[in-house]
Order: structure tokens, then sequence, then C-alpha cells
């Protein structure tokens, strides 16, 4: 009766423990603890742009299309594309990088699909001044990127209308 009882309190305690820690979340460390699940946080707010630049700069096979969200028309870009894309990245600085605008459109005007070797990544376009990249399988928040302070001849935006004008 007794082994009975003590199983008995063993398990309505773990209940207790595991409904009250549902709602929790704190971090320690890099490492946070959010609804009982351990995630680790990004490291910087320009981790996913670095990767993708990464990619570019050393993969040699790379497919990459533009998409028109509106249209859906679909263009393969080529080699002197992608020199852009690189240029791009090369002129980005750590102010370009920021936290998700609050004037942000819904849906993107362009999508940008990369795939290489083991990865995919996309950039959404969403005017000449907010763009997102994020990988295809990703599990940190996309890097959001302020176009103001980049040249024109660099700018995604204008290198979308060039290849699929509206």
């Amino acid at each position: 009766m007794k082994k009975k009882f003590n199983y008995f309190v063993l398990i309505i305690t773990i209940l207790v423990l595991i409904f009250s820690l549902a709602g929790c979340s704190f971090a320690i460390g890099n490492y946070k603890v959010d609804n009982l699940s351990v995630s680790k946080k990004k490291p910087n707010n320009f981790y996913y742009t670095n990767l993708l630049a990464k990619n570019l700069t050393l993969s040699s096979s790379c497919k990459a299309i533009v998409l028109d969200t509106n249209f859906y028309k679909e263009k393969d870009l080529v080699k002197e594309d992608v020199d852009t894309i690189k240029k791009f990245t090369k002129e980005l600085n750590k102010q370009n990088f920021v936290d998700k605008p609050s004037d942000l459109p819904a849906k993107p005007i362009y999508k940008l699909y990369f795939t290489f070797d083991k990865e995919k990544y996309i950039i959404n376009v969403y005017n000449e001044r907010y763009l997102s990249i994020y990988p295809w399988d990703g599990s940190y928040p996309m890097d959001y990127i302020d176009m103001n302070s980049i040249s024109p001849s660099n700018n995604i935006n204008s290198l979308c209308k060039y290849l699929i004008p509206r």
C-alpha cells in the first residue's frame, strides 16, 4: 500500500513540474530554454548572410533563380548576376543589418533561390529598402537588411527589376 502511495506522489510531482514549466522561458549563456526545448541563440544578426556569402565565394556550382511573386515569372541568374550579389554582400556592413522592420510588407515582391551542393538559401526582396536572407531549413530568425546605403548598381531590388520587369 505504501509503495503505491509513493508511486502516486511521484507521478503527481512529475506532472506538476511538467505543467508548471510549460510556459517557462529563460536563457543560459548562448542557449535558450523555451517550453522545455533547448535551442542555441543566433550568434549575430548577419549569420545567414555570412553563410550565403561564403557559399557564393567558395562553391564551384551554384544554381540561382529569381521569382516574381505576383506573376510567378521565373528566370535563371547568369554568372554576372551572381557576381552582382557577391558585390552586394561585400558592400554590407553591420549598420545594414536590422531587426525585423515594423513597416515590412507581408509578402516579398521577389524571391531569389540559391542552391549549392549541400545548402539552399532564399533572399526575400520586399522593396527598394528591405530584404531578408535565410536558409531553406534554418532554425534561427531571418537576417533583415536595410539597403539604403547600398550603391544602386549593387541593389538587389534593382537587379530583380532588371531581370523581370513589371
